[in-house]
């Protein structure tokens, strides 16, 4: 076990101490960050704040559009100008001075009907201005009791017959956090488990290895490398996960979208754990592939492979939030290297019973220590014929397990 360690702290040093590693740690959250960044910019820059004109036939405007004291980038403004006739409005809109026109016509009340002449197709802001302006003057003067929450609407609470199933309003922000955990899950796997996929390849072909192999079992060998590099990929995921909660206290409060999201930490919690055995079972893959093949472009085409399986929630994300408690969400439940996002996404939204969950661990688990026991298996078979494939069948017939 102490040789282990040993191994477990030479992989880890190893890659820490890479200048790639330093590059991926920053440069992965920058650059997430810079790419949501740019799309808000785009899609707020994007709103035309040009005034609106109108034109109040039916006299219904007696009070004027109140501009807010502060505007921000995220809550932009648009005047709405009153023009006397629309021979005055159009001439406004045609010369650009405002990109469109609505009218009030007599008898609105009848019909609540407006028309609206653009340059440019009516928006959700500039409906969001006139609908308060009109209201505002609608309201005037009248006393309705709790006018603010009536105004809101109805919040629904959708139960399912079975009662296993529970949609609240935030539906959709519960998935937030199994999306950001799976996400990062993967560019861990990625990076770390490519690390260890690469270097067991490399020290094979250079023959490295029978050098190491006489003074540490493969056993050892294999656990100690599956060791380190979960705690590489457990070191990225800590330095981004302090990164995205700098972001979120630093900047949550003047996003309108995460003003109210609440962090559920059971949730959270749980998504982490279940990262953990998913990320051994991986790293233990990636050392069969690195124990198996003959060169690293081969070991490369086949990760491939490897990868493919962990993106299937995503290919059906719709389908498990459809039907959570389905046997093809519970299928990829089951599966470890789906298991982060399809069984934090079942949890974030519906009700799984806690034996599901703990059998799940269970099973994880078991899958971890069987890909660690034939990792070391297809190292001492690899050694022997370090020129050729080793075949799966190889890893399980006997001759693989004889010291």
């Amino acid at each position: 076990m102490n040789k282990m360690h040993e191994v477990a702290k030479y992989e880890y040093t190893r890659h820490v101490n890479n200048r790639a590693f330093w590059i991926t740690l920053f440069a992965v959250p920058a650059g997430i960050l810079l790419i949501m960044l740019l799309s808000v910019v785009i899609t707020f820059a994007s709103i035309d704040t040009d005034p609106v004109g109108y034109v109040d036939q039916a006299g219904l405007i007696k009070q004027p559009q109140v501009q807010p004291e502060k505007t921000s980038f995220f809550e932009p403004f648009i005047p709405l100008i009153p023009y006397a006739d629309e021979t005055s409005a159009r001439w406004a809109a045609e010369d650009g001075k405002i990109q469109g026109y609505f009218v009030i016509p007599q008898g609105y009340t009848d019909s609540y009907q407006l028309i609206y002449y653009f340059n440019k197709p009516l928006s959700s802001e500039i409906r969001t201005e006139v609908d308060t302006l009109i209201r505002t003057n609608l309201l005037a003067g009248e006393t309705i009791p709790n006018f603010e929450r009536l105004t809101e609407g109805s919040h629904f609470t959708q139960v399912s017959l079975d009662g296993t199933r529970i949609v609240e309003e935030n539906e959709a922000a519960k998935i937030i956090i199994p999306m950001v955990i799976s996400f990062l899950f993967v560019i861990a796997v990625m990076t770390s488990g490519g690390y260890l996929l690469q270097a067991l390849v490399e020290e094979k072909e250079n023959r490295t290895m029978e050098i190491v192999v006489t003074s540490v079992s493969p056993n050892e060998l294999m656990a100690g490398k599956i060791i380190g590099n979960l705690s590489v990929g457990l070191t990225q995921l800590l330095a981004w996960t302090v990164v995205a909660a700098a972001v979120l206290i630093s900047f949550g409060d003047r996003i309108p979208f995460m003003q109210n999201l609440q962090v559920p930490w059971n949730e959270l919690i749980l998504s982490l754990l279940l990262t953990l055995p998913a990320f051994v079972f991986t790293s233990a893959l990636m050392a069969i592939i690195g124990s198996t093949v003959t060169e690293t472009q081969e070991a490369s085409q086949v990760t491939g492979l490897i990868t493919l399986p962990i993106f299937l929630p995503y290919y059906f994300l719709s389908l498990i939030l459809q039907n959570p408690n389905g046997t093809f969400a519970r299928i990829l439940s089951f599966f470890p290297m789906s298991a982060p996002l399809a069984m934090s996404t079942r949890i974030a939204i519906t009700n799984v019973p806690t034996w599901e969950i703990i059998l799940v661990f269970v099973i994880m688990v078991f899958f971890c220590l069987l890909t660690i026991w034939l990792a070391g298996r297809a190292f001492r078979r690899g050694m022997l014929q370090y020129s050729k494939r080793v075949s799966l069948s190889q890893l399980f017939a006997k001759e693989a397990g004889r010291e």
